[in-house]
């Protein structure tokens, strides 16, 4: 069985701006997507039958953050395989709740514990669908007919209804239709629609030819709070299956900007801060502490306690997994500690006061996998 269809496969483009994870995936004719397809099937095959057919359906989905989920609980999965340990069950019935975690696992040294997977995207539903409702727009003017000027794109906002794409088109074929074919200072194009606006600017190509019409695209600045949407993750799945008989691990795997370890330890024991005092002497003085929002470490001190460890990822997908790499977090405060299991991966055990790390391999190596895969044979 395989997750993709058995169709011909001509495209060697990238994904349109509107194109779903999945759907190019599917389509692409490119080899590296080839690798990743074989791949995935092989990770398939090893997916217990009976939870295959749901696994599929999420993987398939034309929402992004489903395909996501559906591949990260696959590459946990065969992470799990790959050290040398086994998933007793998938979704494993509990006795005090109806809700079941994703995983129970025996590791190869006889530890049993629940691993449940969580998608930190720091956007809500609605902010989902305002964004593929902007990305249908971008498709229109991605896709216009520019053969002689490179298009300028400047966004602000986020249309909070769907977008007249036929008015949309209409009106940017028009304002191709005026520009003169070499003069670089020319009218710009504004459109907007339900608090979007975009604006673009044309500049004349050195030869003419077809092909995609924007050359550039100008975003607003965005917030970065990358430890704050690991947190919300964490703290959704925390607590989710009351007391559990058994050690529990969260594995989160974070989308957005400028990531790096500290944001998992910022998430889990609170935010930096740098506190500043007056000393006796009248002199001022400051240390770094952090604040109390952490998952782990509230105002009233440890909190949380069921949670045995987190399992932190950046941005894992089914294209770049091979050049990342993920850590283990043990609970220094834990109800259930996690026993010494091997995952590969970097490890960060409480240790008195601090935290000693093992480094680990990155995943490509986990995996056996070349260097730049899918990129080289």
């Amino acid at each position: 069985m395989t997750i993709f269809d058995d169709i011909p496969r001509t495209r060697t483009d990238v994904p349109h701006q509107d194109e779903t994870q999945f759907a190019y995936l599917n389509v692409s004719a490119r080899e590296e997507a080839n690798r990743v397809r074989i791949l995935v099937d092989s990770w398939f095959e090893h997916y217990p039958s009976d939870h295959q057919s749901g696994l599929v359906a999420r993987f398939r989905s034309p929402i992004d953050d489903e395909h996501r989920s559906a591949f990260f609980e696959l590459f946990l999965h065969e992470l799990v395989l790959a050290n040398g340990h086994r998933v007793e069950a998938v979704e494993p019935t509990l006795q005090h709740t109806n809700r079941k975690p994703d995983f129970l696992i025996e590791s190869a040294e006889g530890y049993r514990f629940y691993l449940e997977a969580v998608l930190a995207t720091g956007r809500s539903q609605a902010e989902v669908a305002a964004m593929n409702r902007l990305n249908r727009a971008l498709r229109a003017v991605d896709t216009a007919s520019s053969p002689n000027h490179f298009l300028d794109l400047t966004v602000r906002g986020f249309p909070t209804a769907p977008v007249s794409i036929n008015n949309l088109k209409n009106r940017l074929r028009e304002w191709i239709a005026r520009l003169s074919p070499s003069e670089r200072e020319q009218e710009r194009f504004i459109y907007e629609e339900y608090g979007m606006r975009i604006v673009l600017n044309a500049f004349p190509k050195n030869t003419p030819r077809p092909g995609r019409a924007i050359g550039a695209r100008h975003f607003p600045i965005q917030q970065v709070t990358v430890h704050e949407d690991i947190r919300s993750a964490i703290l959704k799945k925390a607590t989710r299956y009351g007391a559990l008989d058994l050690p529990y691990v969260v594995a989160v795997n974070s989308f957005g900007l400028f990531h790096n370890e500290d944001n998992a330890f910022d998430a889990l024991l609170g935010a930096p801060m740098l506190v500043g005092y007056r000393r006796l002497d009248g002199s001022f003085a400051h240390e770094e502490t952090r604040d109390t929002d952490g998952v782990w470490h509230g105002p009233n001190g440890a909190r949380k306690r069921g949670l045995s460890a987190v399992l932190h990822s950046a941005e894992v997908t089914p294209w770049n997994f091979a050049s990342r790499s993920a850590r283990i977090i043990r609970n220094p405060w834990a109800t259930r500690n996690l026993p010494p299991v091997p995952f590969g991966i970097d490890e960060f055990n409480p240790a008195e006061t601090r935290f000693v790390e093992t480094e680990g391999a990155n995943l490509g190596t986990i995996f056996g996998l070349p260097n730049g895969w899918p990129g080289q044979d």
